[in-house]
């Protein structure tokens, strides 16, 4: 299962890309996956956005959200932070 995060937005307006391809990668991925992918659903792609907040864009696999700062909690906001930190920039 691939994995892209996307982060963009922030006081510098910069964008950040991370990619994992769980196949390539230890178990404790693909447990942090099963953690969090429930909690993607649940997210509210039409979160008010806060002035110099990020923005992030999550696909898992098939599903994917976009949505605020404020809204990516839990397990979520570790699986797209540790994407962002210990992934490949995708093309």
């Amino acid at each position: 299962m691939v994995i892209v995060v996307v982060r963009s937005g922030g006081v510098a307006g910069m964008t950040r890309r991370g990619s994992v391809d769980t196949t390539t990668v230890g178990d404790d991925w693909q447990q942090l996956v099963e953690r969090a992918l429930p909690l993607l659903s649940s997210l509210d792609d039409s979160s008010t956005s806060v002035r110099d907040g990020f923005r992030w864009r999550l696909q898992i696999g098939d599903h994917s959200c976009e949505t605020g700062d404020s809204a990516l909690t839990g397990p979520l906001r570790e699986l797209a932070e540790r994407t962002l930190r210990e992934g490949r920039s995708p093309r």
